[in-house]
């Protein structure tokens, strides 16, 4: 696929942010005595979270340190899940009580932190999905009067905030940036749903790249926002990135479908694109998108499916299964070196001018 002008652009201006992506070390992300689950987030220290399912198949929330994971499930709780985490190693998830009503949680220092719901306390479902490192979460939540499920805010020692809808009944919040700028799907009043942005000046509409339906599966801190929209006609639908309002098609692997999910502060994403009948985990560097399964080196026995989120290092969550059917996850660790701290910081500022200066140029 032809690199889009402006990510050709951006490319020519900052090379350095338009590398091509590394080789990779594979770290089993171990069991819990159970199979499958999801891995769903990870934070620069490289610990992953996501859930495992137990031998009951109940989904277990955990927290990865390499090789060793640490089980996060309240005992008498029916299920939970760990969806986010922030570089203090606060987690933001869902406990699903034995009764079967969820609740938004904050997992810290073995603490378990209701969160409450937009329906106040009692049978009302709501679900974490991310953390910022200011403590921020945005989530899921019922609404009162039991007429959908709207996306949240929470602050810490406030209410949650309604961030409404695009004008249907339901709206979902996947991700959340530095700034505590909120992004997901909404309904619209036509019956569709659309990527969304929620910052100070409410709830923006991302739009498609063509279909009816759009996400926002992630943001990074310079407001890149990456996801998935049908294509015109419904039939298809592809990874996209967003960059100055403008939703750029990344295309797939060969199949027909693609869904990016996470994104870091250097513009690299990650998700799942179909390939040959099945679905291949990739990285999208250096304006190309590429199969994580032909970075990994040989020797590695597992096929690697999705890849959920990617840090400042370059350092991946993914998760496969092989022929056996056993299924985990891994974290992904480049084999080149990744920039100092400092020459990061100067990358992104460098970015941010970069895209200040194709604002026009950028335009269709």
């Amino acid at each position: 696929m032809a690199m889009p002008r402006c990510l050709l652009a951006l490319c020519l201006a900052a090379p350095v942010l338009c590398q091509a992506a590394p080789l990779y070390t594979v770290t089993p992300l171990g069991n819990l005595g159970g199979s499958s689950g999801d891995v769903r987030a990870l934070n620069n220290q490289g610990q992953v979270v996501g859930h495992i399912l137990s031998p009951d198949s109940a989904g277990n929330a955990f927290v990865a340190n390499g090789t060793v994971l640490s089980n996060l499930h309240p005992e008498g709780a029916g299920a939970s899940y760990a969806n986010g985490i922030n570089r203090h190693g606060t987690i933001a998830g869902t406990v699903v009580e034995a009764g079967g009503v969820s609740r938004a949680v904050t997992f810290a220092g073995g603490a378990i932190v209701e969160l409450g719901s937009l329906g106040g306390r009692g049978p009302f479902n709501s679900a974490a999905a991310a953390i910022n490192d200011g403590g921020l979460v945005a989530g899921t939540s019922d609404l009162a009067d039991g007429a959908g499920q709207h996306a949240f805010l929470h602050v810490p020692g406030q209410a949650l905030r309604d961030l409404g809808t695009l004008g249907g009944v339901n709206s979902m919040a996947t991700a959340i940036n530095a700034a505590g700028a909120v992004v997901g799907r909404a309904d619209t009043g036509g019956g569709s749903y659309h990527a969304f942005l929620y910052g100070g000046a409410g709830m923006a509409d991302l739009g498609t790249l063509g279909g009816t339906f759009s996400e926002a599966s992630g943001i990074n801190d310079q407001g890149l926002v990456s996801g998935f929209s049908y294509l015109e006609g419904n039939a298809t639908a592809h990874a996209f990135v967003l960059a100055d309002g403008m939703m750029v098609d990344l295309g797939t692997l060969g199949g027909n479908n693609s869904f990016a999910y996470g994104i870091n502060n250097l513009g690299q994403l990650v998700g799942s694109s179909e390939v040959g009948g099945g679905l291949h985990a990739f990285v999208y560097a250096g304006g190309s998108m590429a199969d994580l399964n032909g970075l990994v080196g040989p020797g590695f026995e597992w096929t690697l499916n999705y890849a959920s989120d990617i840090n400042e290092l370059g350092q991946i969550a993914a998760f496969g299964c092989n022929t056996l059917s056993q299924c985990q996850g891994f974290l992904l660790t480049p084999a080149s070196a990744v920039p100092e701290p400092a020459t990061l910081a100067m990358l992104l500022l460098g970015l941010g001018v970069v895209l200040l200066r194709l604002r026009t140029s950028c335009q269709p």
